[in-house]
């Protein structure tokens, strides 16, 4: 992408204020930014755009926006400060399975290691108030998951997100934060650390929004789509029936994307919302290997992204590096947990885990109950 291409882009978003349905319809009606922004306003009109947006673009025209001209000259200097990738609709990098929705956000501006983006990942959301249960099933569920080389995502909230988040750093596992806010202004200011920690862990950072733009509320519900894009699958472990965390699992289910949800006590008003999604058809786990189960079949799918879609399930057996045949040959023919594995070998818990994520995209294992079994040929 040229400079003065990448400055169209976010010049357009700053003229729409940052509405997605109506980039949308611009990208649509123009293909690409720059014939959006030479544009008239009649062609605009004919676009779809609404009377307030036909205003700025207006007054951006004939030179009395002077405010749009300031934020885009610091968004591009915080972009270049901080070190943030920004990543568009047509960009190679743009992650498949979020493309895949609705209402894709048109721009993502990350920090960190934006090759995690397409990597599968489960979405991890919950109650801000949890119990000291849920916070235990969040960090036993998240350390146990990434370990297996699943990343985590998660909104960076308090409580259940904050949580899983600080368990896979903790685990040395790749997790993803999504904010509802701009990449410079974290929210809430409790996990500013935590941020830092993610991204200096190989983790990400992840905004649809310019860098500065502020907490505003319907911000928060809106960023949910894209943790549950970017997802295979979303984990509800603990929501009161008001939880926002249902607005997330509500977007999973109809980006037909997989929703589970952990069971409690009824007497617990923090389950009451995993007791409601499990009434209305989420699948009830008790234990990170039933999340395992489901997705084992689609790793490969989400893995292969760009270069086609593939099936665990069908695909002969590959070769691997020299590493991952050791790890077969201490799985040998027998169902083994992670941790027996991991007393057996030298491998530090990171380094088996994506040993054992390269053995399943080739093909060579499958994560079944109990722990992990080596396929045979045409398997």
């Amino acid at each position: 992408m040229t400079e003065q291409l990448f400055l169209d882009w976010l010049l357009l978003w700053r003229l729409v204020g940052q509405s997605s349905s109506a980039m949308h319809k611009l990208l649509r009606y123009f293909n690409e930014p720059t014939r959006a922004i030479t544009a008239s306003m009649v062609d605009w009109q004919q676009a779809g755009i609404a009377e307030k947006s036909l205003v700025l673009i207006r007054d951006w025209q004939q030179g009395r926006d002077q405010e749009l001209q300031r934020d885009v000259a610091k968004a591009l200097k915080s972009i270049e400060q901080s070190q943030q990738h920004v990543i568009t609709l047509h960009d190679a990098r743009y992650p498949p399975l979020l493309k895949e929705i609705p209402d894709a956000p048109p721009l993502l501006f990350c920090r960190g290691e934006v090759s995690q983006l397409s990597w599968p990942q489960v979405a991890m959301v919950g109650s801000r108030r949890p119990t000291q249960n849920g916070i235990k099933l969040a960090e036993q569920f998240a350390t146990e998951l990434s370990q297996r080389g699943i990343a985590i995502t998660s909104g960076l909230a308090l409580g259940i997100d904050g949580a899983a988040h600080y368990a896979t750093v903790k685990a040395k596992g790749i997790t993803l934060a999504v904010l509802g806010t701009g990449l410079c202004e974290i929210y809430p200011k409790q996990h500013q650390t935590l941020a830092e920690q993610i991204v200096d862990h190989d983790g990400l950072l992840i905004s649809e929004f310019l860098p500065h733009t502020p907490p505003i509320n319907y911000h928060f519900p809106r960023r949910n789509r894209i943790i549950s894009g970017l997802s295979l699958g979303v984990l509800v472990v603990e929501a009161a029936l008001e939880s926002g965390s249902l607005i997330t699992a509500r977007l999973a289910a109809e980006q037909n994307r997989d929703v589970w949800a952990i069971p409690s006590s009824v007497f617990n008003p923090q389950a009451k919302g995993c007791h409601a999604l499990i009434r209305q058809g989420a699948t009830l786990v008790e234990e990170p290997n039933h999340i395992l189960e489901d997705i084992a079949s689609r790793l490969g799918q989400a893995q292969s992204g760009m270069g086609g879609m593939r099936s665990l399930a069908t695909i002969e057996l590959l070769p691997v590096s020299s590493e991952a045949e050791q790890v077969l040959a201490v799985l040998g023919w027998q169902i083994q947990h992670f941790d027996a594995l991991m007393e057996q070998g030298t491998w530090d818990a990171a380094d088996l885990a994506g040993l054992l994520m390269e053995l399943e995209l080739a093909g060579r294992v499958a994560t079944v109950t109990g722990g992990y079994e080596q396929l045979k040929s045409g398997v």
